[in-house]
């Protein structure tokens, strides 16, 4: 693991700059994600912190798998021919 990345092992609640870099986003969208009430955060003073358990929860649930059609026919949708969900 490169050491720009620190290990989150042992490690509960993580800063926005930490949550932002383990969901691949910046902190200005995760900060717009908390002003809209769209994850789970932990208010500690002024502070915001991220249970990892709740981001990784996140992004299970965000995961698209693909559809029976489209594994067996190897076919895209219209929506998905043109990058949309």
């Amino acid at each position: 693991m490169p050491a720009e990345y620190p290990s989150i092992e042992g490690v509960r609640l993580l800063n926005v700059r930490e949550a932002a870099r383990l969901l691949g986003t910046t902190p200005k969208t995760l900060y717009t994600m908390v002003w809209r009430r769209e994850i789970v955060f932990v208010k500690i003073g002024r502070s915001l912190r991220f249970d990892v358990k709740d981001l990784e929860q996140m992004i299970e649930q965000a995961r698209v798998r693909p559809t029976k059609e489209t594994r067996e026919t190897g076919t895209l949708t219209g929506n998905e021919k043109h990058g949309r969900l």
